[in-house]
């Protein structure tokens, strides 16, 4: 009969003892995120993709348990804006990490994935003070001719855009990246250098957002022929500006 009470007692100290032991762990991952994560990157610049992915999933777990937000929850209004600023750095260059892994796949069932990772790098990014980082890192991968999906690249460098050539960021998805490439250069090293060239960005900065605008609601095909017939040529003549 005595002996119940006893293996009640003994059952209750067990659980409390594994519950203190898991919450250890817990605390114990919590501090070391940091590290698992600055690991997953030297991984990663050393060509190890396979353990830094590992670790890299393991980080963004132990953010997923610590702000209790469920798988694939975590955004940016859980952290503090000025006090995580590093943490905030360091999960954007991991999801910026994750996206150009998953850009390589030729499996029609991991372009969700790309896109996911795409779209939490634009929400880790927009808005914070590395944004310009962010979008530079973007251009220059859409650039260097290894990109694989370009219209999901090119979807994440115009949600991080700024301030940019409002008609042909309106046409991204019909234009050709050197095209984009070639007006921006045009832009930034012929025309701001001229008097007549600066006035003629700042009317184009007034009069074009609309316009771009209202071209975004055409149809696709009244867009491409306005690529093909006038934008297009534009870039090309750009091109022979030195």
């Amino acid at each position: 009969m005595s002996s119940q009470p006893n293996r009640k007692i003994l059952r209750h100290r067990l659980e409390k003892q594994l519950a203190k032991q898991q919450e250890e762990k817990r605390k114990e991952l919590l501090r070391k995120r940091i590290e698992i994560a600055k690991e997953g990157v030297a991984l990663y610049k050393g060509g190890q993709i396979i353990g830094a992915m590992r670790l890299y999933s393991q980080y963004i777990l132990i953010l997923e348990m610590w702000k209790k937000t469920g798988k694939g929850g975590l955004g940016p209004e859980h952290f503090d804006s000025k006090k995580d600023l590093f943490e905030t750095v360091l999960i954007s260059g991991i999801f910026w990490d994750f996206s150009r892994l998953y850009d390589k796949s030729k499996r029609p069932d991991q372009r969700a994935d790309l896109k996911y990772y795409l779209q939490k790098y634009v929400a880790f990014s927009k808005g914070f003070p590395y944004q310009p980082l962010a979008k530079e890192a973007l251009r220059r991968y859409l650039n260097s001719g290894r990109c694989q999906h370009t219209e999901d690249f090119k979807w994440a460098y115009k949600q991080l855009g700024g301030e940019s050539c409002f008609i042909a960021h309106a046409l991204i998805y019909e234009l050709e990246w050197r095209d984009i490439e070639s007006l921006l250069s045009f832009r930034d090293h012929v025309l701001a250098h001229r008097s007549w060239g600066r006035g003629l960005i700042r009317s184009y900065y007034l009069v074009s957002p609309p316009i771009a605008k209202r071209i975004e609601t055409w149809p696709r095909p009244m867009r491409q022929v306005l690529a093909q017939m006038l934008v297009r040529p534009i870039a090309q003549w750009s091109n022979r500006w030195d």
